[in-house]
């Protein structure tokens, strides 16, 4: 029987097509428990593998589970049943479930009312509906009370399996009528009395903080990898060429036994370097990139790659696609070359797994064989434990401070601990995110000057987008793209944000973008000193670097074209020098770049015509090929448009005068012909 069997099976529609769940018979329920409902893939051996209707526990990974322990049949298969259809069904035949862990939070009440009815000797919700209503009430306002917890303005957290139409029929009519009425005499609503708060931002003062100390910790490995990988090879090698009796379930046991300590001491020098080196790299993918947490933990070897002069990091999307997809992210060099220095040294430990594997498989418990065989074929860059001389595989999760098997308890953002500054409030105080948690009870408390700041991964994910609004760099539709999202709206927080920023942020990654603008200021200077530039602004820089002479003119809206100043150089070196430090606004198009900044009127501008004769505009080589496409896609457009009816042409008229446009435009651009000014026009 298959999962779309199995739907079929304990459910029916109505004429709406809504579902409710069948009364089945023991022997019934018995038939399905054998029907797979999930595989999960998991480094621990017991939790990998399919997931059945009758198991006890319904799971999607080590960390996402439902318990159905305790459950008598009845409750059992009641409970099972709504959870199944709200994650695989929806509420209607045909529809769309929902995720595992959404259901998970949704299905908690129910299991709790279940236990507590079958401790009174209820056997199912069918037979509670069928009691006297004033028994169903003090069970209702015991299980309010008493299982939920709840008092007088308080909220009511996931009451989906309560609801008229979103029960799947567990409770009649009347049932709920009793529970909303006890519901609404508490005072308890379900709704959010105050909306709930966003994740604020890392202030500055701490984010610097953070680069710089994993900047130094990324130095610090650097340094240390070449060396360690000598010596890890050495180490393979010997455990390899070792012999082996004693069955064992951990690798440490299997390393004392063929080597000893004869390495430790030698391979320690560059294990303190890499000890929690995915934790910097992790920070480095969340803070130039806007991913996810869960996008940025599912980065694999040869994720990150250059083209073209750009890089990229790829990850699996799954928030907003049903399915899993890969996509990729833009990403600077810093963070590029993180990742390759990380994958070099997980590289190394999967070679510790791989000699075990080859070599002494037949002493290894089938758990532990699982363990490495998983943890290779799953080829995640944070999926690999940090060990002096052992090797181990991890679920590629965020740790937490207590400690869990299938985390790893170092690679946690607690390890971040930084104490907020005077300026630090004042700018979270500002944004009006000056506050710890965003939801429950203590939501909205405060921080204070010189307390240890609580970093979520999130928060550079809103740092991303702040950023790049905050000083400009983008508009909200750039942002959608980077982060993946499915509508705009869900970007209106950044801006908010973002327009309401200080200066401050542009600081942390100034760095950067000194060194973006020296690189187009390299590549303008020589295509200049080639004369190959085109554009107003292309022919000033063409003249410069020939004469090494740059005429400043009279700016602003007052511009007259009038030389005000002569600039001279001795050399292009120096020339160059002078483009850096004055292209500090300089935007780069795909047609060419801008140097206009604010003042510039054109804002996305897909067909810039307009731009060419603009003294602020410059075209590269490259980017003549954007040039090319709009001269050849307008000429196509002309030539459809002479083979129209004059009546027709009439009608297109004005976009036949833009497609002309564009062609001449782009015949200054290509062919080098400087623009020349009548009457303060420019005319091509």
């Amino acid at each position: 029987m298959q999962l779309i069997d199995l739907i079929e099976s304990i459910s029916k529609p109505d004429e709406t097509g809504l579902l409710t769940i069948k009364l089945l018979q023991n022997f019934e329920v018995n038939s399905l428990n054998s029907v797979e409902i999930n595989t999960v893939e998991s480094a621990n051996e017991k939790y990998n593998g399919p997931i059945h209707f009758g198991d006890d526990t319904w799971r999607e990974s080590s960390s996402e589970s439902i318990s159905f322990k305790g459950l008598k049949p009845n409750f059992m298969y009641e409970v099972k049943s709504a959870a199944l259809l709200a994650t695989h069904s929806g509420l209607f035949e045909g529809g769309d479930g929902q995720k595992f862990g959404t259901t998970v939070r949704q299905i908690r009440p129910l299991i709790k009312f279940a236990k507590q009815l079958q401790s009174l000797n209820v056997d199912s919700f069918a037979s509670f509906n069928l009691l006297p209503p004033l028994i169903r009430r003090n069970h209702f306002v015991d299980f309010i009370t008493k299982e939920l917890d709840l008092e007088s303005g308080e909220t009511l957290a996931s009451p989906r399996f309560f609801g008229i139409h979103t029960n799947y029929g567990l409770f009649s009519e009347d049932s709920l009528d009793i529970f909303w009425e006890e519901i609404d005499k508490l005072g308890i609503t379900i709704e959010r009395s105050h909306p709930a708060k966003s994740y604020p931002i890392i202030p500055s003062g701490i984010l610097k903080e953070i680069i710089k100390d994993c900047e130094r910790r990324l130095k610090e490995a650097k340094e240390q990898i070449s060396n360690w990988e000598a010596v890890n090879n050495e180490f393979i090698d010997a455990i390899g060429n070792s012999f082996i009796v004693n069955v064992e379930n951990n690798t440490s046991s299997i390393v004392r036994q063929a080597v000893g300590e004869s390495f430790n001491d030698r391979l320690r020098a560059g294990f303190s370097a890499f000890n929690n080196l995915k934790l910097n790299v992790l920070t480095y993918i969340l803070t130039y990139t806007g991913m996810r947490r869960e996008e940025a933990l599912s980065c694999t070897l040869g994720c990150a790659t250059k083209k073209d002069g750009r890089y990229y990091v790829e990850a699996v999307l799954t928030k907003t696609d049903e399915g899993e997809i890969k996509l990729k992210w833009v990403a600077n060099k810093d963070t590029y070359d993180a990742i390759k220095l990380l994958e070099r040294y997980i590289k190394g430990m999967h070679k510790r797994a791989k000699v075990i594997l080859e070599n002494h498989s037949d002493i290894l418990t089938s758990g532990l064989k699982h363990r490495l065989q998983h943890g290779l074929d799953k080829k995640l860059i944070f999926g690999v434990a940090d060990y002096l001389t052992s090797i181990n595989f991890t679920e590629s999760k965020l740790g937490q401070t207590s400690s869990n098997p299938e985390k790893d308890p170092k690679f946690s953002l607690h390890k971040f601990e930084y104490r907020l500054s005077a300026e630090d409030i004042d700018q979270l105080e500002a944004l009006d995110c000056n506050y710890k948690p965003v939801r429950g009870k203590y939501k909205g408390v405060k921080y204070i000057e010189g307390e240890v700041y609580h970093i979520s991964p999130h928060m550079f994910r809103h740092n991303f987008a702040w950023f790049i609004i905050a000083n400009r760099l983008g508009e909200l539709d750039d942002i959608k793209h980077q982060f993946k999202h499915l509508a705009s709206s869900m970007t209106m927080v950044y801006a908010t944000r973002g327009y309401q920023s200080m200066d401050e942020m542009i600081n942390m990654f100034e760095d950067f973008e000194e060194l973006l603008v020296e690189t187009i200021a390299s590549e303008l200077a020589e295509e200049a000193e080639e004369g190959n530039l085109s554009g107003a602004g292309g022919e000033r820089l063409n003249k410069g670097a020939k004469s090494l002479v740059f005429d400043v003119d009279a700016s602003g809206e007052s511009n007259t074209g009038r030389t005000i100043k002569q600039i001279h150089f001795k050399d292009l070196n120096s020339y160059k020098e002078f483009l850096v430090q004055n292209l500090k606004n300089i935007r780069g198009l795909p047609h060419g770049y801008c140097t206009g900044g604010a003042e510039c009127k054109l804002k996305n501008v897909g067909l810039p015509s307009g731009c060419v004769y603009c003294p602020s505009y410059t075209v590269t080589e490259k980017q003549k090929v954007h040039w090319r496409a709009m001269k050849n896609q307008a000429n196509s457009m002309l030539t459809r448009f002479t083979s129209l009816s004059p009546s027709e042409q009439e009608e297109h008229s004005l976009m036949a005068e833009s497609w002309r446009n564009t062609v001449n435009a782009a015949k200054v651009i290509l062919t080098d012909s400087k623009p020349f000014v009548v009457d303060d026009e420019a005319i091509a």
